[in-house]
């Protein structure tokens, strides 16, 4: 048997994921320096080299042959060097290249200087009808970036990384999706959540943060100082408590407060993240129409709400808003719920039989 760095480490059992040699080699010999990938590809070769089997081999760490013998190839022709087993770039050796001549890319600029705020598509037709030749809209846009020709740089500077950022990371889209296949009997909510900006005098801004469950209409809302991730965060935690862990699903804009540390508490709380249509308000009508109850019902009846809203501590007018959600929610009769109130609509629903009456033929 060859003598390979797991040689006598143990036996081995069929029931472990990973062989029990494998931890043992890597308590022995930590691999800090490398990737999970590279240790798992290093753990599965050496303990190749104790027991002389690929089948075994492949079976326990879940390979194939053919990327077994790939991966101790390159180990062994790389003189055993770990960082063979690193994975290799994908990038094309050759890349493509402008081939935009030096004068055209000076007229590009020239009527880009021109027409600072026109897009590619008009800048395009112009420069056929002043130059009277045809530029492709990639050379537009490639001298653009180059020449930093942005009307304004720092915004479009922003927009680029944020693209660049979103890259390779598909949002599920509420079009996309049946929101009810998640629900379950442990997790029976789905909530839609939204922003309301409200523009109060001397220029203080407030921000609330509401939420309404899609069917049963159990609705939160919360005010803010500032509209962040941070808040939304916030209010989701404090969401998830009053329905006692039990959310499923939750659907959002595609607001930055709903990205970052939000995104964050939705994977602390397994909650599946729903994003509406980029300028789709049609696709959260639910919580869009709960705001405007909110704002009909509440905002504009309440005399002391707004007065709260200035202070700059909050307590006072959250209190006030938590006094009316808790009339809405067990007292307000709904239209939609058969005019009950979402808890009672809720237990009713949930806990108690329905009795449905007999139909007979007229």
């Amino acid at each position: 048997m060859s003598s390979g760095k797991l040689s006598n480490a143990g036996s081995y059992s069929i029931t472990y994921n990973l062989p029990y040699s494998f931890y043992k080699f890597v308590k022995a010999y930590p691999m800090g320096e490398i990737s999970s990938t590279a240790q798992l590809r290093l753990g599965a070769i050496e303990f190749f080299y104790q027991i002389r089997n690929v089948s075994v081999v492949c079976k326990s760490f879940k390979i194939s042959r053919k990327s077994f013998y790939k991966w101790r190839l390159r180990y062994e022709v790389s003189g055993k060097r770990l960082s063979s087993l690193e994975n290799i770039s994908k990038a094309p050796k050759t890349k493509r290249e402008t081939v935009l001549d030096f004068k055209t890319e000076l007229d590009i600029k020239h009527i880009r200087e021109k027409y600072i705020r026109l897009g590619k598509v008009k800048l395009q037709k112009l420069f056929k009808d002043e130059y009277g030749c045809y530029v492709s809209q990639n050379h537009i846009s490639y001298v653009i970036q180059k020449y930093n020709l942005y009307f304004d740089p720092v915004t479009a500077k922003r927009i680029r990384s944020k693209k660049i950022k979103g890259r390779g990371h598909k949002k599920l889209r509420i079009n996309e999706v049946n929101p009810n296949d998640y629900l379950s009997p442990t997790k029976p909510f789905f909530f839609t959540t939204d922003s309301i900006v409200l523009y109060l005098p001397y220029g203080i801004k407030r921000y609330i943060i509401t939420a309404v469950e899609h069917e049963k209409k159990i609705a939160y809302a919360r005010s803010y100082n500032s509209k962040s991730s941070l808040s939304a965060f916030d209010f989701l935690m404090r969401l998830s408590v009053l329905v006692d862990g039990k959310i499923a699903a939750i659907l959002s804009d595609n607001g930055s407060e709903f990205a970052k540390y939000f995104e964050e508490a939705c994977k602390r709380l397994n909650i599946i993240h729903i994003y509406s249509r980029v300028h789709t308000p049609k696709d959260n009508p639910v919580c869009e129409r709960f705001n405007r109850t909110l704002q009909e019902e509440f905002m504009e009846t309440d005399e002391y709400f707004e007065p709260y809203l200035t202070e700059s501590n909050l307590v006072r007018a959250n209190e006030r808003l938590t006094e009316w959600l808790i009339f809405y929610n067990f007292k307000r009769p709904h239209q939609t719920l058969d005019y009950r109130s979402p808890f009672e609509y809720y237990h009713y629903k949930f806990f108690e039989k329905q009795k449905l009456s007999p139909m007979y033929p007229t």
